[in-house]
């Protein structure tokens, strides 16, 4: 998992604007999607591994998922996928993720009941790790 020094230096370089210009739009989502959440997906899979779990992860442009089979049965999946929502009316004070026709993006969690409405867009691969471990031990603890 990610150290909380480099949380921090990254928090900072954010704040001060010294790590360049950033995309917007789908482009900045996307590549949330390949930079952190396939990364966070294949640690955590070849972990649980380790445990005797097989563990596939899928992954595109879009989406990626992780999904857990125990005993030859499904025992959890998990999906972080992009979403684009239509422009409102009132104005944001700041809508990064905006494209030129008004939509502005984020990354969700969806589990195989639907999606969560949780927005990880901004989070670290050590943070979206600890989002997977709470949804997975809840889920562990309802469904044994």
């Amino acid at each position: 998992m990610s150290d909380w020094r480099d949380e921090l230096k990254a928090l900072l370089e954010s704040a001060s604007g010294d790590e360049g210009p950033r995309p917007t739009g789908p482009t900045r989502v996307r590549g949330f999607i390949s930079g952190v959440v396939v990364p966070a997906f294949e640690e955590i899979a070849e972990e649980l591994q380790e445990h005797g779990r097989d563990v596939e992860v899928e992954f595109s442009d879009r989406n990626a998922s992780i999904r857990i089979v125990h005993q030859g049965r499904e025992e959890f999946y998990y999906e972080v996928k992009i979403r684009a929502y239509q422009k409102r009316k009132f104005a944001f004070p700041v809508t990064p993720l905006r494209d030129a026709e008004g939509r502005t993006y984020r990354a969700e969690i969806h589990l195989r009941d639907g999606a969560q409405h949780q927005d990880v867009t901004e989070v670290s691969k050590g943070e979206l790790i600890r989002y997977f471990l709470h949804d997975y031990a809840r889920h562990l603890r309802w469904h044994s």
